[in-house]
C-alpha cells in the first residue's frame, strides 16, 4: 500500500469513527427530545394544565431550541466545538431531573422544556456540522443515517414510557424521565471523548465566512426546512393527545401511534440513505411533499383506526426524507461552516415556536380538530415551498445550460 492510500484509509477511518460517535449522540438527542409530546397527557392530568398551558410549554422548547441553534453558530468563534456542545447539551440532562423531581410548578416545568430546548439545538447544530464535513455522497448518506438515528430513539422512548406506566401508574413516567436523563449523561462523556475534526478558530466573528447569505439555494432550503419543522413538532407535539382527546384510539393506543410514526420515519431514512445518488434530491423532495400532505388529508379526515393509522403510516415514510434532503439541498455551500448550519437550522426551526402554541391555543377555543386543522395549512406550505424550490433550481439548471 502507497503513502497516499495509507493517509486515505487513514482518513477514512477518522470519517467512520466522527460518524458513528455522532450516531450515538444523535439517537440520544432524539429519545430525549421528542418524549415531551407524550409527557404531556401525564402532565395535564397530574397538574391540571391546559390546552394553553401544554400548547406553551411545547413552543417553550421550540423556543429553546431555537435560541440555542443561533448561538451555537457563534460559540465555537469563542468556546470551540467541544466547549461549546458540552455547554448546551448538559442542559438536557438538567431538564429531565426537574421531570423526574415530581414539582408541578408551572414556571419550573417551563424552564425545564426551555433546558432541553436548548441542548436540542446545541446537538442539531453540532450533528449537522459534523456530518457537513464528510466529503461528497458520504455526507448525503450520513444526514440521513443521522436523522434515522434520531428516528430510533424517538421510536424507543416512547415505548419505554408506555412498559413503565403500565408497570407503575403513578411513578412510571417520571422514572422514564430518570431515565432520560441519566441517558443524556452518557451523551456528555461522548462529546467530551470523541475526536473531532480539524476547525478553523476565527479572531472574530467579523472574520468568519457569511458568502453563504448570498446563495439563493442557501434560502430556499432554509424555507423548506421551516415548514416541515413547523409541521413536525405540531404533529410529534399535539398527536397523542389529538388520538386520545377524539375518542378514536384507547390512551394506550394513542401513545402507541406516536413510536409507530419514529419506526416508519425509522424505515423511511434508512430507504433514503440506500438510494443517495440514484434519485435526484428535486424528484424526492416532491414526492415526499405529495405524499406528506396527501396521507395527512387522510388522516385528518378520517373517524375510523384503520384509515387514522394507514394515515399516520404515510404521514411517516413522507416525512422521512424531507428534512436530511432539504438540510442536504441548502447546504452545499456551507460545507463545515458552524455559522451557516446555525443559520440554515434557525431559520428553519423558527415555525417550531409558534405552531404548537398555536394549534393549543385554538383548541382550547374551538376543540382539537380546529386545532389540528391548522396542520393541514402548514403540510399545504410545506408542499408549495418544495415546488417553488425544485421549479427555481430547474429554472437556473435551465439557463445554465443555455449559454
Amino acid at each position: 500500500m502507497s503513502a497516499a492510500d495509507r493517509l486515505d484509509a487513514a482518513q477514512s477511518r477518522r470519517e467512520d469513527r466522527l460518524l458513528r460517535n455522532t450516531l450515538f449522540a444523535f439517537f440520544v438527542s432524539g429519545a430525549a427530545s421528542q418524549p415531551l409530546g407524550s409527557f404531556i397527557p401525564f402532565l395535564r392530568e397530574s397538574y391540571g394544565f391546559s390546552y394553553d398551558l401544554s400548547g406553551i410549554l411545547l413552543s417553550c422548547q421550540s423556543v429553546g431550541n431555537l435560541a440555542a441553534v443561533l448561538l451555537a453558530g457563534f460559540l465555537p468563534v469563542y468556546l470551540g466545538r467541544r466547549r461549546s456542545i458540552l455547554t448546551t447539551a448538559v442542559w438536557m440532562a438538567v431538564g429531565y431531573l426537574i421531570f423526574a423531581s415530581g414539582i408541578g410548578a408551572p414556571a419550573l416545568l417551563i424552564a425545564a422544556c426551555l433546558m432541553t430546548g436548548v441542548a436540542r439545538g446545541g446537538n442539531s447544530n453540532f450533528a449537522n456540522t459534523m456530518i457537513s464535513t464528510l466529503p461528497g455522497d458520504k455526507a448525503a448518506r450520513g444526514y440521513n443515517l443521522l436523522h434515522g438515528c434520531f428516528a430510533v430513539g424517538a421510536l424507543l422512548s416512547p415505548l419505554l414510557l408506555i412498559f413503565c406506566v403500565g408497570r407503575w401508574p403513578e411513578m412510571g413516567w417520571r422514572l422514564v424521565a430518570g431515565l432520560l436523563g441519566l441517558l443524556c449523561l452518557g451523551q456528555l462523556a461522548v462529546y467530551a471523548a470523541m475526536p473531532l475534526p480539524p476547525e478553523r478558530r476565527e479572531k472574530s466573528l467579523k472574520a468568519v465566512d457569511r458568502s453563504f447569505l448570498r446563495v439563493k439555494q442557501f434560502w430556499l432550503g432554509a424555507a423548506m426546512l421551516f415548514f416541515y419543522i413547523s409541521t413536525e413538532y405540531a404533529i410529534v407535539g399535539w398527536l397523542v393527545t389529538y388520538f386520545q382527546d377524539i375518542g378514536v384510539l384507547s390512551a394506550d393506543h394513542a401513545q402507541m401511534m406516536n413510536s409507530l410514526l419514529w419506526l416508519v420515519i425509522f424505515i423511511g431514512r434508512m430507504v433514503g440513505a440506500a438510494i443517495v445518488g440514484k434519485i435526484p434530491r428535486t424528484a424526492l423532495l416532491l414526492a415526499d411533499g405529495v405524499g406528506l400532505f396527501t396521507f395527512f388529508l387522510v388522516m385528518f379526515f378520517s373517524r375510523t383506526p384503520g384509515p387514522i393509522i394507514l394515515g399516520l403510516v404515510g404521514v411517516g415514510f413522507f416525512m422521512a426524507t424531507i428534512y436530511p434532503t432539504a438540510f442536504a439541498f441548502g447546504s452545499d455551500c456551507i460545507k463545515g461552516n458552524d455559522l451557516g448550519c446555525s443559520i440554515m437550522i434557525f431559520t428553519g426551526s423558527a415555525g417550531g415556536i409558534l405552531t404548537p402554541a398555536l394549534v393549543g391555543f385554538v383548541a382550547e377555543r374551538a376543540g382539537i380538530r380546529a386545532g389540528m386543522g391548522l396542520i393541514v395549512a402548514y403540510t399545504a406550505l410545506l408542499l408549495a415551498s418544495i415546488v417553488l424550490s425544485v421549479a427555481s433550481v430547474r429554472l437556473d439548471q435551465r439557463r445554465s445550460a443555455g449559454r
